[in-house]
This record gives C-alpha cells, sequence and structure tokens, in this order.
C-alpha cells in the first residue's frame, strides 16, 4: 500500500513554535514500521511546504491511506483543515488521525472527514491496519482504533501491548531529509530529535505524557543508541526522553558507548535536579561525547508551588543543580510555570529568584490544562476558552486574579527581565559580539537571527497576547 504521512501547517501561534522547529519524529517511527514491510511511505511537512504546496505532493503520491500527527492541542484546527483539503483531492483515501492530543482526547476528533484515530502508539496500530486494509477485512478488529461512523465512534479495543523498544524499527529518516536543514531550536541548526526512551514514571498534574504511556517507561539499550546516532547527519541532537538519564548505569554506559564509537555530537536533554544532585559524574561523562545543554523543568521557585503541581521534588535540589551544572561549565535552560491565579507579588519572587541564581537563560510557560491531564479534570469548568490556538502555554485560559491586561504586562515583565539579567551578568557587548561571531562563522544565518530578534519583541509585548485573546474563536465552553 502507499501510506502519506503528514505534519499540517502551522497558523502563526506563538508558544514552543517560536523557538523550536522540529521534525516529526512519530511519522518517522510510523514509516520506519512500514516500509520493512513493502510498503511505500511518503511524509509531507506541511509547515514548510505550507497547505496547498503539500496537498500537491500528497496528491501527487496517490495514497491509499493518509495519516496525520496531532500532538499538541495546538494543532487540532490546523489538523482538521489539512483533513479537509486533502479529503476534496482524495475522497478515495482512508484518514487517519494519531499523536498524543489525538490519542488523549479521540472524541474531539469525530470528524466524518476522518475515518479513524489512533489511540496508542501509532507504529503498534498503523501495521495491523494496513494488513487488515489490504486484505478487504474488518477493521474493527484492529485494537487501538476510534473509527467514526455517522451514529458516532465506535472503539476497537486497547492498542497492542507495548514493545521493548530495541524491537522497533528505526525512524525512516531519508524521508525528510530534503527538510533536515530546515529544524532548529533555538540557535541551534539544523537539529535532529532523537528518542531513547518513552514514558516518565512521575505523575506531575499539568503533563499528559505518562498518561499516554499508562505509567509505564522503557528503555533503548546503550547499543541500540549508538546504532541510531549513527544514522543522524544533523550536528545537533535533541533527545525527546521526558526524562533523561532515570537509569544511572544505563546514563553510563550509554556515554562510554558512544565515547568509544567517535561519535561526537552537540547533545540537549531534559532531565531532573534531583538526578544531576545524586549523579554529578553523568554530566561529565556526557560532555565527553561533544558537547552538551541540559533543560531543566523546575517550574516553581519554592516547595509549596512544586508540591502543588505535583512535581515530587524540593527547591534545595533546583538550587543545588545549577551550581553543579554551572561549575561543571555545562549551559542550561530553565522553565518556570506561572500561574494565572498569581499575584503581583508571585511574579515578583519569580524575578528576585532569577537575580539571585543569575538563571538569564529562563522560558515561562502560562499554566495549560491540556485535555487528558489530571489538571483539565479539576479546572475544566473554569476554563475562559476553548480557542484551542489559545493553549499554546504562553496565553492563559483559566482566570486571572489580576486583570487580564496586568497579567500580560507581568508575565512580558518576566521576559525583559530575564534578558536584563543576562546583559547585566554577561554584558550587552559581550552578547552583540557573540551573536556577530555565529554569524560570521556560519553558525546561524541572519534569517534566523531576525527569527530571534522578532521572538524577543513578540513575547515582551502585552498587547500581542491581549490581542490575540480578542480575536479567539467564540466557542462554547462546557460546565462540567
Amino acid at each position: 500500500m502507499k501510506i502519506a504521512l503528514v505534519k499540517p501547517a502551522n497558523q502563526g501561534i506563538l508558544g514552543l513554535e517560536l523557538i523550536t522547529f522540529v521534525e516529526p519524529l512519530g511519522l518517522e517511527c510510523v514509516a520506519g514500521a512500514l516500509e520493512p514491510r513493502g510498503h511505500e511511505c511518503l511524509i509531507v511537512d506541511m509547515r514548510i511546504d505550507g497547505l496547498e504546496g503539500g496537498a500537491e505532493a500528497v496528491q501527487r503520491f496517490d495514497p491509499d491511506l493518509v495519516g496525520l500527527q496531532c500532538n499538541f492541542t495546538t494543532e487540532r484546527y490546523r489538523t482538521l483543515d489539512a483533513v479537509r483539503h486533502l479529503k476534496e483531492l482524495l475522497p478515495k483515501a482512508f484518514f487517519l488521525v494519531g499523536g498524543h492530543d489525538a490519542s488523549r482526547d479521540p472524541a474531539w476528533f469525530s470528524d466524518l472527514s476522518l475515518d479513524a484515530v489512533a489511540v496508542g502508539d501509532g507504529e503498534e496500530i498503523i501495521v495491523p491496519l494496513v494488513e487488515t486494509m489490504e486484505k478487504g477485512g474488518d477493521l474493527s478488529g484492529v485494537p487501538g482504533l476510534m473509527l467514526n461512523h455517522p451514529d458516532g465512534q465506535i472503539s476497537t479495543g486497547h492498542a497492542p501491548a507495548r514493545r521493548n523498544l530495541d524491537e522497533m524499527p528505526l525512524p525512516a529518516r531519508h524521508l525528510i531529509r530534503h527538510y533536515a536543514p530546515r529544524y532548529y531550536i533555538n540557535f541551534r541548526k539544523p537539529l535532529a530529535l532523537m528518542e531513547t526512551a518513552r514514558g516518565c514514571p512521575f505523575k506531575c498534574n499539568f503533563c499528559s505524557v505518562w498518561k499516554f504511556h499508562e505509567s509505564t517507561f522503557r528503555e533503548k539499550s546503550p547499543e541500540q543508541v549508538v546504532r541510531e546516532l549513527r544514522t543522524i547527519d544533523a550536528p545537533n541532537v535533541f533527545i525527546t526522553d521526558d526524562i533523561f538519564w532515570m537509569n544511572v548505569r544505563r546514563g553510563e554506559e550509554m556515554a562510554k558507548q558512544i565515547k568509544a564509537s567517535g561519535i561526537r555530537k552537540f547533545f540537549t536533554v531534559q532531565t531532573r535536579t534531583d538526578i544531576i544532585c545524586k549523579f554529578p559524574h553523568l554530566i561529565e561523562q556526557w560532555k565527553d561525547c561533544g558537547d552538551l545543554a541540559i533543560f531543566l523543568g523546575l517550574e516553581k521557585v519554592d516547595d509549596a508551588g512544586l508540591k502543588a503541581v505535583n512535581k515530587g521534588n524540593t527547591a534545595a535540589n533546583n538550587e543545588k543543580a545549577i551550581q553543579i551544572l554551572k561549575n561543571l561549565g555545562v549551559g542550561f535552560t530553565c522553565n518556570f510555570i506561572v500561574d494565572p491565579a498569581w499575584e503581583r507579588k508571585d511574579f515578583t519572587q519569580l524575578k528576585d529568584w532569577i537575580d539571585r541564581h543569575g538563571t538569564y537563560n529562563s522560558g515561562f510557560s502560562v499554566l495549560t490544562p491540556l485535555p487528558g491531564t489530571d489538571l483539565w479534570n479539576e479546572v475544566e469548568g473554569r476554563l475562559t476558552s476553548r480557542d484551542w490556538e489559545l493553549f499554546d502555554i504562553v496565553h492563559t485560559v483559566l482566570p486571572t486574579t489580576l486583570p487580564l491586561e496586568d497579567f500580560y504586562d507581568e508575565y512580558t515583565q518576566l521576559w525583559r527581565h530575564a534578558m536584563n539579567v543576562r546583559y547585566r551578568m554577561r554584558g550587552k557587548a559581550r552578547t552583540y559580539f557573540q551573536l556577530g561571531a555565529a554569524l560570521a562563522t556560519g553558525k546561524v544565518s541572519l534569517g534566523e537571527v531576525r527569527r530571534g530578534w522578532n521572538m524577543a519583541k513578540v513575547m515582551s509585548q502585552p498587547q500581542t497576547f491581549i490581542d490575540r485573546h480578542k480575536e479567539s474563536r467564540p466557542t462554547p465552553v462546557a460546565v462540567s
């Protein structure tokens, strides 16, 4: 069979997509499962090709099945826009949507332009689906689907048991080779994604990862990690594991084998501060694999705040880990959760914390209840909007204690404050000099610099956020 796998186009949202633009790794994994079985696959990234250009590529390919990825709640409208557009061009094709958001809330995707929703790991569901379609069989016998019918959705049961990750085929990276130079995080480009583990044993109330994976946690062996790294051309690799180094011995062995292989990359990883505090030697070992930067979801600056989001960590660990990374000369980015219920004193507390610790490389996410999370269940009845484009972690969809204009004034001040701390600690002249050097050596392009300045400008203007609320889609709010 011929299968087209589609990442829908952007629609000008803020949030993470200003800072990161990464490959559709999930689609590559699905294609990796299909191609060894003789199926022909095409991956189309409409974020690059656009809706019309991407649709033309899919139409030329003339697939039997079109699978779309909807990982984030903000992608819902654009996903259905793409489906409806493609359905007009390919009325005989079977249309399937999958990804984290679709799996969290399949009922939202009960649109009849879609034939089915995949609920679970795409590689486990797509192969039996395609094989059943080839034989003309009954799709109600394919587990892991929600089938859309005029009378409602029909569940085919739980997805297949999750396999050992070493048994999974490697991602079909060759299918995105023409797009690869376009992917980045901040100014690191080109960038590849790599997954060495799936799931998370922790249960933060704002996060859906552990629910999607049903509290399971699976890891690839160090040998498999090295094998996959050999297939990655990009010099920058972002490891998508939600918590890296959960298994300390595996972390040590991975570093040992990567170093022995001669592979050197700039690795960006995500981990917890309590792991850094207990096992700082891991940081030193991974520095020997090329270079290293770490994303830290600190979330809150005190224990009461951490407890409120069920983080299972302490403020003392956060502070100690930052000092360890500074001593080791490892770059890091801190992220904090801004609660719409905050008063001015709470914003001041966070700014003071950044001052004390010099964490100028910080980001700020507005507490956002995503469908499928514990937080959603707690606050659904209080939502101020169901315009899914606003669920981008930089807009509030919950009532604010401060007037909305004042909330966004304080929120944008956080971004400006972090930049001012950078200038104070590193010097404005030094900051500009380093940027100029990066331009001169080709590490970044002028277009990327302009994008960065545009992002800084957007994130520092309260009116940007307020205007988006005024443009919000007038969708009804359910009362629970």
